[in-house]
């Protein structure tokens, strides 16, 4: 590993909100961000996300991306990046595995509904329920599910990762809302020590792996528009950024079908991954030894206060038009149109039914929320009588964990919940 590389022995990095010993007794040696990339493998949000949408959903087909797909193919690009540039693999692939493990069923529109609800609520009769005025976005949930929703031993809740790989996490994408250009809202339920979110990721590390996000999400999400058909073959190859990978590769479509290939349709995205990683190496070099040239080390270790892995200026401009013409072709079209909306009334009105009836939520969701605000360990629902139900709806806590139960499901755990909640057993 280069010198500016995240450090295995750094006591900044690797720092854990709980203290633990590095290697427990009866266990192999492993290096701090190892540990963490393995708890995430197992955790069950991992797992989840094979099951949630990333731009259309299962019912589409086989070949579409998921929201697991593209996390993998998040940690393949992002290690690919940081293998050239010398950097930490294991804190690289940590991050990449877990940045998306707080995506909502039903890809970003369960995020925005969630977000509207706990800022806006939800109209019911007179007035408006569940306004607790925080936020909900998927970074920040990641962080929370690692932090607090998964469970690894019976001492505290969540996994217990570095610091350097929460940090991470919480960074792969932006944490200022635009509008108001503050950052969002999570109240009391998250641990932000040491984290400026106005800034970039401390970390090379981190950074890579946000910018492999942005490569995935324009490459990968463009194959999947193409092939759905919503986007058009001869309107891609119009585009300046497909039009200077195909002239730096040599590529020619073939000029004599109306339908490409898949082959072609593939050989192009394939190359455009790699012509994208090409210009983040060849820029990110030059950042980086103009940054350390300028900077000194903090306790052995570089702490990076600006963004140094980056596209190039040219290449970024491109990219951002690519990018904004492929959302607003997928987003506006009439499938995507339909599933938002069938999405977003789903989850509105599993929210309403779990916020007027909380004995409907499983055990484990009310067994949290007695642990958390009453510190009561042996739960049972006779303690639910209507007075602890009336206080559980004016307490934010409590909207909050609806909110967590729903941003974990899956999509096919959420639509069986909403058939469960709302039609007759006869159906």
């Amino acid at each position: 590993m280069k010198e500016y590389a995240a450090r295995n022995d750094s006591k900044f990095l690797k720092r854990r909100l709980y203290q633990e010993p590095d290697d427990p007794v009866g266990t192999i040696h492993r290096d701090p961000f190892q540990r963490d990339r393995d708890r995430i493998l197992h955790s069950r949000a991992f797992r989840r996300m094979m099951h949630k949408t990333q731009i259309f959903n299962a019912n589409k087909g086989d070949h579409y991306r998921n929201r697991l797909t593209h996390t993998l193919e998040v940690s393949q690009i992002a290690r690919s990046i940081g293998k050239d540039l010398g950097l930490n693999d294991e804190l690289v692939e940590a991050i990449a595995l877990g940045h998306d493990v707080g995506h909502t069923p039903f890809g970003h529109i369960g995020e925005r509904t969630l977000g509207k609800i706990l800022m806006d609520g939800i109209d019911l009769r007179d007035k408006k329920i569940c306004v607790i005025h925080e936020d909900f976005k998927h970074n920040f949930q990641s962080l929370r599910v690692v932090d607090t929703l998964e469970s690894r031993c019976e001492k505290y809740m969540g996994i217990n990762l570095t610091f350097a790989t929460r940090e991470g996490i919480l960074k792969h994408t932006k944490c200022i809302k635009k509008k108001t250009e503050k950052p969002y809202l999570y109240g009391a339920s998250l641990n932000l020590s040491d984290i400026d979110l106005e800034a970039p990721s401390i970390t090379l590390e981190g950074q890579t792996v946000a910018i492999a996000d942005e490569i995935a999400q324009c490459t990968h999400d463009l194959e999947d528009g193409v092939r759905s058909g919503i986007i058009g073959f001869n309107e891609l190859l119009k585009q300046p950024l497909v039009k200077d990978c195909m002239e730096r590769y040599g590529i020619e479509p073939n000029r004599h079908s109306d339908a490409p290939a898949y082959e072609t349709r593939s050989f192009i995205i394939k190359h455009l991954v790699g012509f994208l990683i090409s210009d983040v190496d060849k820029t990110s070099r030059k950042k980086i030894d103009a940054y350390i040239e300028k900077t000194s080390k903090k306790d052995g270790d570089y702490l990076f206060t600006e963004s140094c892995i980056t596209f190039s200026d040219e290449v970024d401009k491109k990219r951002t038009k690519l990018q904004k013409w492929v959302n607003n072709k997928i987003i506006r079209s009439e499938e995507i149109s339909i599933s938002d909306s069938k999405s977003e009334y789903f989850i509105r009105q599993m929210f309403k039914a779990f916020y007027q009836h909380p004995l409907e939520l499983p055990d484990y969701v009310l067994k949290r929320y007695c642990r958390l605000s009453e510190n009561i360990k042996d739960f049972n629902r006779d303690l639910l009588d209507d007075d602890m139900i009336e206080k559980m709806q004016y307490d934010s806590l409590f909207i909050r964990l609806i909110a967590d139960h729903i941003g974990g499901m899956t999509d096919q755990y959420a639509s069986r919940t909403y058939k469960k909640l709302y039609y007759p057993d006869y159906i």
